[in-house]
C-alpha cells in the first residue's frame, strides 16, 4: 500500500514539474491569447452600433402592413429576426446563427460580462449595491441579442438582394476578427475563463462561414431570378407579374401539396401487431424508435434552433466537466503530496489519497454517461414531436391530458413562447443533476463494495449484505417468480391467455398464504416505487415531451405544458391542409383573373363560370355530407341554429314595427 502511495505521488510530482516548466515557457503565448480574447470582446461591443445601423437599413426593405401603409410607400417596417411559425427553409442557416449567439450567452452564465460598468474592485460598494448585477446581466443579454440580430434578420429576408448585401457586409468583420484570433491562441493553450479556446471558438468559426455561405448563395439565387424577370419583362409586360408570383411561391405550394397528399395516403406505420415470443416483442419495441420518413414533413424552425443550441451547450458542458475534473484532480494530488508527511499515518487520509485515480475515473464516467443520456433524450424529443404532430393533425388531443390548461388562447401562446428557453434551461439542469446523481451512486458502489473487495476488507455494508442475502433473494426473486408461474399455469385457463379462473379453491388458499408473504415482497416493492421514479425522473429531467408528474397532474409540469402549447401554436398557424387550401385558392384566383382579362366578354364569361362553379360546389357538398354522416348532423344543427336565429330576429323586427305603429297612432290621436 505504501509503495503504491509513493509511486503515485512521485509520478504526480514529475508531471507537475514538467507542467510548471512548460507553463513558464508558454507564459508569453498565454498573455497574447488573453489579449486577443479581450480584443474580441471589445470588437463585440463595438459591433452593437453597426448592428443598429444594419437593422435600420433592413427596416426599409420591409413594408408596413397595419398602420400608415400609404405614408412613405409603407416604409420603414418592423424587422423580425426569424419566423418561428411559418418558416420551412434555410433552417441550417438559422441554427448556425444561434450557435454563434449561444457562445456568448454561455460565457455570461460562467461570469463573463458584456458591459463592464460596475466597480467590482470596490468591495464596500458591491456589498451594498450588489443587487444591481441582476440588471446589468439583463442588459448584457439584451445587448448580445441586438448584436446578432442582423445575422438572423438577413437570413429571414433572404429573398431581397439588399438584405443579402447587408448580411455579407455585416458578417465579414466577424470572420476577419476570428481569423485573427486563432493564430494568437494555439490548441494547447487554456485560459482560466473556460475550456480550451479552440474547442470553444471552432464551432463559432465554422458557423460564421456557414452563415456567410448562406448569404452568398441567396445573393446568387436572387440575382439569377432578377435576370429572368428582366428577360420576361422585355417580352411582355402583362405576363411578368404572373410568372414572378408563381416563381416566388412555387416552393411553398409544392411543399404543402405534397405533404397533404402524403397524409391522405394510407401508409404502413411499421408497427408489429400480434404474435408471441421474444423476437416479436423486440421488433415491437424497436418499431417505436424507428424513424419513419414522411414525405413533405419538416421540423419547425423553433425546434431545430433549440436542438442546435442544446447540442452546442452540451458539448461545451462536457468539455468543461473534463477540464474541471483534471484541474481538481491535479490540485488534490498536489495537496496530498504536501500533507503526506504530516497526515500519512491516518488510514482515512491514506485511503482517500491512494484512491484519487478511482475518483477521477468515476467523475469522467459520470460526465460521459450524462452527456450520452441527455443527448439521446434530445434526439428522442424530435421523434416525439413528429409523432405528436401527426396525432394533432388527425384531431387526436387525448394524449396530452391537459384539458383546461390549453383552452385559453393567451395562456397557450404564452406557454408556447417559453418552450425555447425552457428546453435549454432544463437541459442544463438535467445534465448537472444526472451527473451528480450518477457520480454519487458510482462513488458509493466504488468505496462501499469495489475497493473493500479488492483490498480484502469487510465493511458494514458487506457484513450486512452477507446476513441479508437470503431475504433479498427470497423477496425479490423467488416469491414473485412462484406467484407468476402459478397464476399463469395453475389459476388461469388456456395457460393464462384468457381471464378465466380455474382451481378456485387452490386459488383462495394461495391468496390466504400469499397475503402474509407479500408483506416481504411489499417492503422491496415500496423501495422500488421510490427508486424507480427517482432514477427515471432524473434521467428524463431534460425532456419536455414527457411529463414527470403522475397522471392527472400534468398541467403542473411547466416544461410539458410548454411543449404541448408550442405544438398547438404551430398547428393553428402552420396546418398543412389549411396552407394547401389557401395556396390552391390563391393560385386558382390568380389564374382565373388572368384568363378572364384576356376574354372578349368579361362579364358574360364570369357569370357563366360562376354559375357552373356554384352548381359543382353544391354537388361536392352533397357527396361530402353523404360520405361523412357526422358532418351532415353538424351541418343540420348549424342550419337549425341559423334558422332559429333568423326567426328570432324576424319576430323582434315585427314587434318593433308594431310598437312603432302603435306609438304613431297614439301620437296622432
Amino acid at each position: 500500500m505504501e509503495d503504491e502511495f509513493n509511486y503515485a505521488f512521485t509520478s504526480e510530482n514529475a508531471t507537475e514539474q514538467v507542467s510548471v516548466n512548460g507553463s513558464t515557457d508558454d507564459q508569453g503565448v498565454i498573455d497574447k491569447c488573453e489579449s486577443a480574447e479581450d480584443q474580441l470582446k471589445i470588437f463585440s461591443r463595438a459591433m452593437i452600433f453597426i448592428a443598429v445601423l444594419m437593422i435600420f437599413a433592413l427596416s426599409f426593405i420591409v413594408r408596413r402592413k397595419g398602420r400608415c401603409v400609404s405614408c412613405c410607400w409603407g416604409r420603414p417596417g418592423a424587422v423580425q429576426p426569424v419566423d418561428f411559425v411559418d418558416e420551412i427553409g434555410r433552417r441550417w442557416a438559422y441554427a448556425a446563427c444561434f450557435v454563434i449567439l449561444t457562445s456568448d450567452v454561455f460565457n455570461l452564465f460562467f461570469g463573463d460580462v458584456f458591459w463592464n460598468i460596475l466597480p467590482v474592485n470596490n468591495s464596500a460598494w458591491m456589498k451594498k449595491y450588489g443587487w444591481v448585477k441582476v440588471f446589468t446581466k439583463l442588459l448584457d443579454v439584451l445587448s448580445l441579442c441586438l448584436v446578432y440580430f442582423p445575422l438572423l434578420a438577413c437570413v429571414d429576408h433572404r429573398r431581397s438582394i439588399a438584405a443579402n448585401v447587408i448580411g455579407i457586409i455585416y458578417i465579414l468583420p466577424w470572420i476577419i476578427a476570428y481569423c485573427s484570433f486563432f493564430p494568437s491562441c494555439p490548441m494547447t493553450i487554456q485560459l482560466d475563463s473556460g475550456v480550451n479556446q479552440f474547442i470553444k471558438k471552432a464551432p463559432i468559426f465554422v458557423s460564421l462561414f456557414v452563415v456567410g455561405f448562406s448569404y452568398v448563395l441567396d445573393f446568387g439565387i436572387n440575382v439569377n431570378r432578377w435576370r429572368q424577370q428582366c428577360a420576361i419583362k422585355r417580352v411582355t409586360e402583362k405576363n411578368s407579374t404572373v410568372v414572378s408570383r408563381s416563381n416566388n411561391r412555387r416552393y411553398k405550394i409544392v411543399h404543402h401539396l405534397q405533404y397533404v397528399e402524403t397524409l391522405m395516403h394510407r401508409r404502413d406505420t411499421g408497427d408489429v401487431e400480434g404474435g408471441k415470443g421474444v423476437k416479436v416483442k423486440l421488433q415491437r419495441t424497436a418499431s417505436r424508435f424507428k424513424y419513419e420518413k414522411v414525405f413533405g414533413f419538416r421540423y419547425s424552425t423553433r425546434l431545430i434552433c433549440c436542438v442546435t443550441i442544446c447540442t452546442t451547450l452540451l458539448l461545451w458542458l462536457e468539455f468543461e466537466a473534463v477540464r474541471t475534473t483534471e484541474d481538481e484532480f491535479n490540485e488534490l494530488s498536489r495537496l496530498c503530496a504536501e500533507l503526506e508527511p504530516e497526515l500519512g499515518d491516518f488510514q482515512i487520509f491514506e485511503t482517500a489519497c491512494t484512491n484519487l485515480l478511482a475518483v477521477k475515473i468515476v467523475a469522467h464516467v459520470s460526465s460521459a454517461f450524462s452527456t450520452t443520456v441527455v443527448f439521446s433524450m434530445l434526439i428522442h424529443t424530435l421523434i416525439t414531436y413528429k409523432r405528436r404532430w401527426h396525432q394533432l393533425l388527425r384531431g387526436d388531443h387525448t394524449w396530452h391530458m391537459l384539458g383546461n390548461a390549453i383552452k385559453r388562447p393567451h395562456s397557450t401562446l404564452l406557454n408556447g413562447l417559453k418552450y425555447g428557453g425552457y428546453q435549454v434551461a432544463f437541459l442544463i439542469w438535467g445534465y448537472m443533476v444526472l451527473m451528480l446523481f450518477v457520480f454519487v451512486l458510482l462513488m458509493f458502489i466504488t468505496f462501499a463494495f469495489i475497493i473493500p473487495v479488492r483490498d480484502g476488507v469487510k465493511n458494514w455494508f458487506i457484513e450486512n449484505l452477507e446476513d441479508m442475502w437470503p431475504t433479498l433473494i427470497l423477496g425479490i426473486v423467488i416469491i414473485p417468480l412462484i406467484q407468476r408461474l402459478i397464476c399463469r399455469f395453475l389459476f388461469l385457463q388456456e395457460r393464462g391467455t384468457v381471464m378465466a379462473l380455474t382451481n378456485r379453491r387452490v386459488y383462495n388458499a394461495a391468496s390466504y398464504y400469499f397475503l402474509v408473504l407479500n408483506i416481504i415482497v411489499g417492503i422491496f416493492s415500496c423501495l422500488k416505487r421510490i427508486l424507480v421514479p427517482l432514477v427515471i425522473g432524473t434521467a428524463f429531467l431534460s425532456r419536455l415531451d414527457q411529463p414527470l408528474i403522475m397522471s392527472g397532474y400534468e398541467s403542473k409540469d411547466p416544461g410539458y405544458v410548454a411543449f404541448v402549447s408550442m405544438l398547438i401554436v404551430d398547428l393553428y398557424h402552420n396546418h398543412p391542409v389549411l396552407k394547401a387550401f389557401v395556396e390552391l385558392m390563391d393560385q386558382v384566383r390568380s389564374r382565373k383573373q388572368a384568363s378572364l382579362e384576356e376574354g372578349p366578354d368579361f362579364v358574360a364569361i364570369r357569370m357563366q363560370r360562376f354559375r357552373s362553379k356554384r352548381i359543382r360546389n353544391r354537388w361536392w357538398k352533397i357527396v361530402t355530407l353523404a360520405n361523412n354522416p357526422s358532418l351532415a348532423l353538424k351541418a343540420l344543427e348549424q342550419r337549425l341554429i341559423r334558422e332559429r336565429h333568423q326567426i328570432t330576429e324576424q319576430i323582434s323586427r315585427n314587434t318593433e314595427t308594431k310598437n312603432d305603429a302603435q306609438n304613431q297612432e297614439k301620437a296622432y290621436l
